[in-house]
């Protein structure tokens, strides 16, 4: 068995080493690919309407940041769909989608001190817990 895994580590790093494919060519590749940010997030205060505005609105604020292409702030659509569906989560107060350039831009909006002022000191005080998902196109 140890030596079927040697043989295959060999093989993979014999193919990996001669395919023409660098990790600096990922990183290239990567820099020019949309980055996706989604944040699901539970007020301290569940389903308090002056909160989630207040939180609406401070978080338009990160919209007007470099590298954001698009920035969507809501609350749960409660959309009927005539049937029951488990996958569905309604219980979140506010969910935020937004857009960036690519990584470097993601990256560098994640170290903006206005970001930073926002979501420590305005945003997360009012948040019980959050949920983000990135992807990248």
């Amino acid at each position: 068995m140890k030596r079927l895994y040697r043989v295959a580590l060999a093989l993979m790093l014999a193919i990996g080493g001669t395919s023409g494919f660098s990790a600096a060519q990922a990183d290239a590749d990567a820099e020019s690919h949309k980055v996706h940010h989604s944040v699901i997030v539970w007020l301290k205060q569940a389903g308090d309407e002056k909160l989630r505005r207040q939180y609406i609105d401070e978080s338009k604020r990160l919209a007007e940041l470099p590298g954001v292409l698009a920035y969507e702030v809501g609350t749960p659509a409660a959309i009927n769909r005539g049937h029951a569906n488990a996958a569905v989560d309604e219980s979140y107060d506010v969910a935020v989608a937004a857009v960036y350039e690519n990584r470097e831009a993601y990256e560098a909006f994640l170290k903006n001190p206005e970001y930073l002022r926002v979501a420590q000191q305005v945003l997360r005080p009012l948040v019980d817990k959050y949920k983000v998902y990135d992807f990248m196109e």
